[in-house]
């Protein structure tokens, strides 16, 4: 899924009033931090998640390394703060695809 800079505008703009919901270390990826991760999305279809490292380079590639492993829209990073979009009919679908497989 690709977002036009138009869409990225607007998930920006809502997730300004945002808070992280999570906060993970850049080299804590496991598979438990990504399940995490996935059910802090819940209902909900944006979230931000707090990367706890002092390197720019390393929180950009661990950002990006979430939202391959989530799958999800990597929205934007700010400073440490990653914000990720997963709409909520992709995961209920995926959801439904993986019980009735």
């Amino acid at each position: 899924m690709r977002l036009s800079s138009a869409e990225r505008r607007a998930l920006a703009a809502k997730g300004n009033r945002l808070k992280a919901r999570v906060i993970i270390g850049a080299n804590e990826l496991s598979d438990a931090t990504v399940a995490h991760v996935r059910q802090a999305f819940g209902d909900n279809e944006l979230i931000k998640v707090r990367i706890s490292t002092d390197d720019r380079q390393q929180c950009l590639q661990a950002a990006q390394e979430l939202a391959e492993r989530i799958p999800c829209e990597l929205v934007q990073r700010v400073g440490r703060v990653a914000l990720l979009y997963r709409p909520v009919n992709e995961a209920d679908d995926r959801q439904v695809a993986s019980t009735t497989a």
